[in-house]
């Protein structure tokens, strides 16, 4: 990746790197699994970076890293000599101008520590809103936030420092001085700190944080990723997805289309502006009240797309469809396991399993591979998965097998030959069943039923020093029952979280990702 190329890089030599940080993301993960700004710039563009400053998850902007160690000293020195200045931005529904003036200055001691926050009132942005500067040099830990609410004038959403519900907690760092670089470093206001937004209503300012969660970051290495997570729209119960220069409107009410095209138009406009989006497709999924499978309404706006159409995802593309089947042809959700496997594939020999339309066969030979095998019982699924070898020329080198037959039976074969001494093993395994499914040769098949001899006979094929994959489509407290199978047969499982686009609103987690080492048997 070329960083310099990137929208979301605001400057980048060989020493330092500064980004601008979403909102909802942390600076690095603060668990093993997850995925902070520090690791998604690993993951997703190879750049190995030094923590040398941090915002809050809820916080966007300007954020500085290292990218040596002699940068990262030299940050230790800056920050020491607090010879560095940030400029903030913020929004309270309380105006202090009154009481406190035009600018004050803020010195209350944080966690014992001496600490300086000079303040600037801005100005109402809507009605009942005021803007507000704030700026410091070594900061502590959420001092704006803590040194706002003693002022009076607490942070719109957070409600952990007193402030009023509000769509995002609103807070972004809007300047960097920092003595290594010849020039600041700015980034612009978001949209939810201009007036436009809040004169728009509660769904578009929801709108607006969608965007402000993903940035142009998911854009940087995918021409497919979601722009709304279900639950994210309180008054509108959809997701919407960016497929090329196309969106596709999942839609899970019976909200009015007139309802949905007046809600969602400034939306689409942001889309149209910053990503080049030509057209929108409306599909409405409906439990068919005679148990023969969804009903599904469709209808579309603008241009309509084409029946079948690739997009990329990092150096491979895929084919998707809009309209012509009930599923799309790719993942969103797997994005960063599949880069996990990519990277992780070269010289070795990949089992992937209920492979779908191959996602997965991708990136493992464009890791460089040395074989994939791709099971599953579809054959239509499969013929898509051959097309994406054809279109990314993968085809001719051999690397790629695909095998139509239940998972099940596969693996027990797998198994077989392996206690026979006929098979060494697998070093890369990935198991991603649908939660239900049925097929002419194998039966019914529930992954509550079948997961815990999915994840032996995936442990019992697997090398000793290989990874296994795991995904389980369950509600949240499935996921405990389902992680405690995997321990029966792994010494180490690890949960991983979902890509920056599938933020866990309200508690809903959609599908849990497991990575697994070490089988016990």
């Amino acid at each position: 990746m070329n960083l310099l190329a990137q929208s979301f890089v605001l400057y980048a030599d060989e020493q330092w790197l500064v980004v601008d940080k979403p909102y909802g993301l942390t600076t690095h993960g603060g668990d093993a699994g997850d995925v902070g700004v520090q690791e998604w710039l690993a993951l997703h563009a190879g750049v190995k970076t030094y923590v040398c400053s941090r915002l809050d998850k809820g916080t966007t902007g300007v954020l500085i890293f290292a990218r040596t160690p002699e940068a990262s000293a030299w940050a230790e020195k800056i920050h020491t000599e607090e010879s560095s200045q940030k400029t903030y931005y913020f929004l309270s529904d309380r105006d202090v101008s009154l009481s406190l003036g035009k600018r004050w200055i803020c010195e209350k001691e944080l966690d014992g520590k001496s600490a300086r926050t000079e303040f600037f009132f801005e100005g109402p942005v809507a009605r009942g809103v005021f803007r507000y500067k704030a700026l410091i040099a070594r900061g502590r830990m959420h001092q704006i936030r803590r040194h706002a609410m003693a002022s009076g004038c607490s942070l719109l959403g957070d409600s952990e420092y007193g402030g009023s519900p509000f769509a995002r907690i609103a807070l972004h760092c809007a300047e960097l001085k920092w003595p290594a670089l010849s020039q600041a470093i700015r980034s612009e206001l978001p949209l939810t700190f201009q007036s436009d937004a809040h004169c728009s209503g509660r769904t578009v300012l929801e709108a607006s944080v969608a965007l402000e969660r993903r940035g142009f970051w998911p854009a940087s290495i995918s021409r497919a990723w979601r722009v709304v997570q279900r639950g994210e729209l309180n008054d509108l119960d959809v997701s919407v997805d960016l497929y090329g220069n196309h969106a596709l409107v999942w839609i899970y009410d019976t909200t009015t289309r007139e309802q949905i095209a007046e809600v969602l138009s400034p939306l689409f406009e942001s889309l149209d502006l910053r990503f080049g989006c030509q057209g929108i497709v409306f599909r409405r999924i409906e439990k068919n009240p005679h148990k023969k499978g969804l009903v599904q309404e469709m209808w579309m706006e603008g241009v309509p797309p084409a029946p079948f159409f690739e997009v990329a995802e990092h150096a491979w593309q895929a084919e998707v469809t809009l309209t012509q089947r009930q599923h799309v042809g790719l993942f969103l959700d797997h994005r960063d396991n599949r880069r996990r496997v990519e990277l992780n594939a070269s010289g070795k020999r990949v089992a992937n399993l209920f492979s779908y339309t191959c996602a997965f066969g991708l990136a493992a030979v464009s890791g460089g591979a040395e074989v994939v095998v791709n099971v599953d019982a579809a054959a239509s699924a499969l013929n898509v998965g051959k097309k994406n070898f054809d279109l990314n020329q993968m085809t001719a080198s051999r690397k790629g097998k695909f095998v139509e037959k239940d998972v099940r039976v596969w693996l027990e074969k797998q198994v077989e030959k392996r206690l026979r001494g006929e098979d060494a093993g697998w070093d890369i395994v990935v198991c991603d069943p649908p939660t239900f499914s049925s097929t002419q040769s194998g039966g019914v098949f529930h992954v509550a039923k079948e997961w815990q001899s999915l994840a032996e006979n995936c442990a019992r094929i697997l090398k000793p020093d290989g990874v296994c994959f795991f995904s389980a489509n369950c509600q949240n407290h499935e996921r405990q029952s389902f992680e405690s199978e995997l321990r029966k047969f792994f010494s180490r499982v690890q949960r991983l979280r979902s890509p920056l686009d599938f933020p866990e609103v309200g508690g809903r987690v959609h599908a849990h990702f497991f990575e697994c080492h070490l089988p016990k048997i």
